[in-house]
This record gives structure tokens, C-alpha cells and sequence, in this order.
């Protein structure tokens, strides 16, 4: 009964995030779902963590609707007819948002929405297109205020994918996420649009279309933070381990990876298949989604991840070396994260056909708790060596990540006139092998936490004590207080 009477008393929270709180805390009423005993002690100590999901899930974390079948076939459900103009097909996919569920409340992936609105650019006169795509922006940041929605373009060059582009950047609104698919098609004005776009607000994401081709195929979405998945499905869960505990209970690196990865790994996937079958057999979730009946999401298409962050306090720990500047920590951790990576997929991911019966591997962004332990395989903040020793080293370990994986680049303001140099660092990176990267200036107004966005001036309004529609400024900023956010090496340019 207390946590109810906190929840309600809190004044940093709105209407909506108390009855959010309000359904985390029933939920978590419930006893954890079956688990071994070990499994649950590496929880209890903080080697494994469930991201904060919950005692009982009954929704996937991440979804990933087809909204293409959606706009061919329109919705008994949701009543909604075939759309024939813009204003039908904009109408129609601000309706189903608010019909898709996650582990956040909000819908975690809008789709490619360009390629989705192209078709119905004609139904409309130019300077219509331009407010009905500033209306849909609006309407998304005020009625779907949380940073982890995420939303798609490219790699085509489009209209509307322009359009986007140059109205956030007017906009300056944290949501939705962005992110550009750049493949070796992609026009290079269209990817210096973007680029522009993201020295000003931090966004969009640039992703290797032509390299997660290779792993998902072409029916894949970015979810969230930076998550790859592919559309019609999405992820049950994410289970993270946490490398830098893990190591302190190692006697010596062989010991690491010979007896402690193997077992945290085992117990981490064990967590995984328990809370996936919880969701199918128990909460029977796609029994009863309309987006299950409707074939806009199937269960052929979902996975689960398995996630890792702190692994450069891991390598600190077991070698006395710092990632990006001992070439011989730079080996230990590409080591590192490929026996992960091996560990993961050695494992029967329950219900994970989209992955052949395999768990995602996916490198954990961290969250607001985190303390001196850096976000997935990044090198730590502060500590970044030069710009291409570090797109090199990343590059070797963003190859093993399957459904996600990213890095952040902080440049100043000199970059703004430099935009043809920025195109040349992000082809070298993927030409590396980065998957997902962004890009930023450091007097941005919208800070890049991890994977997701917020406003310096909401920050402020939070620190104060002011209720915001956001919640993810909370997590913000408890992030630049605990993660040193603030403190990434800036790079000229």
C-alpha cells in the first residue's frame, strides 16, 4: 500500500505516469515467473537484469507491426478502410499507434514511414504534403510523448523522406526517434540531408541497410533505442548481463571465459525462454491481439535478445588494460564479446523462429541506474581514443550483434560546415563494419542519452520538479547524472 500512496503523491509524475506506475506495481505483485534458484541470485546480485519488464509479462517487449499489410488491407478491427489519399493514409497510422503495445506503453517502432506515405504524395498539393507531414510529426511527439518511438526512413530517396528531414529539424521535438537506412544506393545529397539534420537535434541514427540486408534480409525495422528486428514480429524480452560484475567473479581471464560467461549466459537465456513462454502460454498474447489475427504481426517473425553491457570495466578488470588503447585489450575484447556471442546462439531460444530458433545477441545501451559501467561494447565516456581507431575497434565488434548495436560521435560545431567530411568518416565506418551509428554536435539542444533523446530545457524543467508529458526525461536525466553523459570526447572536424 505504500508504493500505491508514493506513486500517487509524486508530483514529478502526470495523470498518465501514475496509472503506468500504478500497472508496473500490480504486475509486480506476482510472483517472478519460474526460474532456477542460481538464475534468480545472478539477478538478485546484478550480473543479470530484466530492464525493469516486470514480474509477469504479458506483452512483447518490442513489436514491430507490418504497416504495409495494414495500408493494403485496412483493419476490421480498428475499422478502417484501404487508405486512397494522404490524408486517409496519415488518419490511418496515427489510429493504429495508439492499438500497438510494448514493454513502454507506446508503440517502439512507427515503420518506414517514407516508403509507407510516398504512394499517396500525389493526392495532395505540395504545400499540403508539408502540413499533414508536420500535423503527423506533432501529433506524434504531444500524443506519443516517449523517446523510444522510433521511426524509419529510407534507404530510398523520397519525398516525404526529405520532407521529415528538413521539418524535425524545424521541429526540434525529442520524439519520435529517427533512423536512416543508407545503402550504397542511397543518394549522397539525401544522406548529407540527414546528416545536416542530426548535427542539429541528433537525429537520425545512420544505419548499414546493405549489412543488416545480409543478417535479417530486407523486412527488418529499428525499434526503440536501435534494436534490428524484422517486420510482422520483434522481440519477447531483453535480458542483459552485465560483463563488469561478472568479471569480479572471475579468479583470471581463462576462468572468465571458461566457467563464468558460460553459466551467467546459460542462466540469462534460461530467464529469456521462461519470461517468452509466460507471454505465449500464459498471458497467450497472440490469442488475443488483433494485430496477431489480422496478420500484421506473427509469432514465425519474433526472437527474444540476449543483451551484454560493461565490457570495457570487464576487460579493465581481468587485464589491467583500457579498450581503444592497448591493442592487446582490443583482442581480449573482440574475444570476449565472439564467445558471448557463441554462448547465445548455442542456446534453444524458445519460441524465436524469426531466428531460426536462436536468441537475438544485442549490445544493452545501459539505463539511468548504471553506474560507472559503460552502455554495451563502447568504449567508456571520456576515454574515446581518435575518431578511426575507434570506428575501427567498433567495427570488429558490431559484427556479432544481431538485433542491435550502436556507437555515438560527438563533434563541434565546425562540423556543421564540414557535412561532405562527416559523409566521408560515416561510408569509412561502415566500410569498418559499423552497423548503427549516430552523430551529434555538443551544443546540440537535444542530448543523445544512449539510445534515445532529450531536451536540454526539459532536463531543467525536471530538475525543478515540474511534470513533464515525457518520461523518458527522467531517465535522462538521471543517466547524465550516473553515466556521465555530458562527458563524451568531442571530435573536430
Amino acid at each position: 500500500m505504500n508504493g500505491v500512496i508514493e506513486i500517487l503523491s509524486n508530483t514529478k509524475l502526470d495523470y498518465k505516469q501514475k496509472r503506468a506506475a500504478l500497472s508496473s506495481l500490480t504486475e509486480n505483485s506476482l510472483p517472478y515467473v519460474d526460474i532456477s534458484d542460481k538464475a534468480r541470485k545472478y539477478m538478485e546480485d546484478g550480473i543479470i537484469c530484466n530492464l525493469n519488464e516486470g514480474n509477469a509479462p504479458y506483452r512483447p517487449r518490442y513489436i514491430l507491426p507490418d504497416y504495409k499489410k495494414y495500408f493494403e488491407n485496412g483493419s476490421e478491427y480498428l475499422n478502417i478502410k484501404k487508405p486512397s489519399d494522404m490524408y486517409e493514409a496519415v488518419n490511418a497510422l496515427l489510429i493504429i499507434y495508439n492499438y500497438v503495445p510494448s514493454i513502454t506503453g507506446y508503440p517502439v517502432y512507427l515503420g518506414n514511414v517514407d516508403e509507407l506515405l510516398e504512394p499517396y504524395c500525389d493526392t495532395v498539393s505540395e504545400k499540403e504534403l508539408e502540413n499533414l507531414l508536420k500535423m503527423f510529426l506533432v501529433n506524434i511527439d504531444r500524443n506519443l510523448p516517449d523517446a523510444f518511438v522510433h521511426m524509419n526512413i529510407g534507404p530510398r530517396d523520397t519525398r516525404v523522406g526529405r520532407l521529415i528531414l528538413k521539418l524535425e529539424e524545424n521541429l526540434k521535438d525529442a520524439v519520435p526517434n529517427l533512423s536512416l537506412k543508407c545503402s550504397k544506393d542511397t543518394p549522397d545529397d539525401f544522406i548529407k540531408l540527414a546528416i545536416k539534420t542530426s548535427l542539429e537535434i541528433g537525429k537520425p541514427y545512420f544505419i548499414n541497410h546493405d549489412e543488416l540486408v545480409k543478417v535479417l534480409g530486407e523486412n527488418y525495422g529499428i525499434a526503440s533505442c536501435y534494436n534490428a528486428l524484422k517486420i510482422g514480429g520483434g522481440s519477447f524480452t531483453l535480458v542483459r548481463v552485465n560483463l563488469k560484475e561478472a568479471a569480479k567473479l572471475s579468479k583470471d581471464y581463462n576462468d572468465f571465459i571458461e566457467r563464468v560467461l558460460p553459466d551467467v549466459i546459460g542462466c540469462q537465456c534460461e530467464i529469456i525462454n521462461e519470461r517468452a513462454r509466460f507471454i505465449v502460454e500464459t498471458a497467450k498474447f497472440f490469442g488475443t491481439s488483433f494485430l496477431s489475427r489480422e496478420g500484421l504481426i506473427d509469432i514465425s517473425n519474433f526472437t527474444s535478445m540476449a543483451g551484454i553491457f560493461g565490457l570495457y570495466e570487464c576487460v579493465e578488470i581481468l587485464s589491467g588494460m583500457k579498450m581503444g588503447a592497448d591493442e592487446s585489450a582490443d583482442e581480449m575484447a573482440e574475444n570476449i564479446t565472439k564467445r558471448a556471442y557463441e554462448l547465445v546462439k548455442e542456446k534453444e531460444g524458445l519460441y524465436c523462429y524469426g531466428y531460426g530458433g536462436k536468441i537475438g545477441f544485442h549490445a544493452q545501451s545501459g539505463i539511468d541506474s548504471d553506474i560507472d559501467v559503460s552502455a554495451g561494447v563502447r568504449i567508456k565516456t571520456g576515454c574515446e581514443p581518435e575518431i578511426f581507431n575507434q570506428i575501427r575497434l567498433e567495427g570488429k565488434l558490431q559484427k556479432y550483434f544481431d538485433t542491435g548495436v550502436s556507437d555515438i560521435y560527438i563533434f563541434d560545431r565546425t562540423a556543421k560546415s564540414n557535412i561532405d567530411g562527416v559523409l566521408t568518416i560515416i561510408k569509412g565506418a561502415f566500410k569498418s563494419g559499423i552497423r548503427e551509428m549516430t552523430i551529434n554536435t555538443s551544443d546540440s539542444q537535444l542530448i543523445r542519452i544512449t539510445g534515445y533523446l532529450v531536451k536540454r530545457c526539459d532536463i531543467e524543467k525536471y530538475e525543478k520538479g515540474e511534470p513533464l508529458r515525457e518520461g523518458t526525461v527522467a531517465l535522462g536525466a538521471d543517466s547524465i547524472k550516473n553515466c556521465r553523459i555530458l562527458d563524451r570526447k568531442v571530435r573536430g572536424i
